[in-house]
């Protein structure tokens, strides 16, 4: 099996020389590097990166833990953060933990195994004792840890979108189209927004939000059906990804146009949405993407980094579901 010192003999240059040309280090001269890429493919030698990286004990590899694997906005996520991590030559480990604490934990300690440099994901514990444990064992680990859609530990920077602000813009924007009866379906999270935007006009919401977060899917489909046939609603705004779908979905077996009989909203952007032509409230996915590898960069080469909260403005984007009154 061919070694890089056999490159290094054929092509005439020093044993670092060949390391640095697969690194693409701009020390080595274009020419030279040709000639060191052309001499290996012809000896069928490959760097072993993994014992170099173990050596250096910088892996170059960043975890990703995702808890909700069939939500496109964390699919869209993973995909901006593979792109740019590759474009500065580190791997991405991605995992899924189905939002179990016992599996995230699990996971976190096989990455750490695998030496990566740098973890990211959303917390999740059961209780105080469960997110004590995970804490320390954070504080006390060698691991770059950053909190994804998440600000549970003061101690670890965090990524997240201001989702209260969402909600106020996208109940705003229904109440300067006239609707006064707004359903909207969700988890409690961005309640306090929805009730802003009521008070601001000097009103209440005429129903109370529907907290869905905990029920099953079929159960969720009939309380929407049942807020809608009671509460009669000239607006449906669905506060979660997985409720887009399922308020839209009860929509049409209501036989319920949208916007002619009914005007809808939905947050977070996906191109069924899209393919709608329904409004939503949008988040700026690149600039998060952006911002953690930024910051897992910085961490990587050394820069002192500080705990930080950085929060990102969602935005609203109108289409053809909301209909003036």
């Amino acid at each position: 099996m061919a070694t890089s010192k056999d490159v290094a003999r054929l092509a005439g240059v020093s044993h670092t020389t060949v390391s640095r040309a697969f690194r693409n280090d701009p020390k080595v001269k274009p020419a030279t590097r040709q000639r060191i890429m052309k001499i290996a493919e012809e000896l069928g030698y490959t760097p072993n990166q993994v014992a170099s990286n173990l050596r250096s004990q910088k892996t170059r590899t960043v975890g990703l833990i995702i808890s909700f694997g069939f939500n496109p906005f964390f699919l869209e996520i993973t995909h901006t953060l593979e792109t740019e991590l590759a474009s500065n030559g580190y791997r991405l480990l991605i995992a899924f933990d189905e939002a179990d604490p016992d599996r995230q934990w699990n996971i976190l300690q096989s990455l750490s195994s695998a030496q990566v440099n740098s973890i990211l994901f959303t917390p999740l514990y059961r209780d105080a004792d469960q997110k004590n444990r995970l804490h320390s064992w954070m504080k006390h680990s060698p691991i770059h840890f950053l909190q994804l859609i998440a600000e549970d530990f003061d101690d670890f920077p965090s990524f997240s979108f201001d989702d209260n602000l969402g909600a106020y813009l996208g109940t705003r924007h229904l109440l300067s189209q006239g609707h006064r009866n707004i359903l909207m379906v969700g988890g409690t999270n961005r309640v306090e927004g929805y009730t802003r935007a009521f008070e601001e006009i000097g009103c209440r919401p005429a129903y109370p939000y529907q907290n869905l977060s905990s029920e099953s899917r079929e159960q969720n489909f009939e309380k929407i059906k049942a807020a809608i046939l009671s509460q009669k609603p000239s607006a449906v705004f669905a506060i979660a990804y997985d409720m887009n779908y399922l308020a839209y979905e009860v929509l049409l077996k209501l036989n319920l146009r949208v916007p002619e009989d009914i005007s809808f909203l939905a947050f977070d952007d996906d191109r069924w949405l899209q393919l709608l032509g329904i409004s939503v409230i949008g988040h700026p996915i690149q600039a998060l993407s952006g911002s953690i590898v930024r910051e897992i960069l910085s961490y990587e080469v050394g820069d002192e980094v500080y705990p930080s909260s950085t929060s990102f403005k969602p935005f609203l984007i109108e289409r053809n579901s909301v209909l003036s009154i």
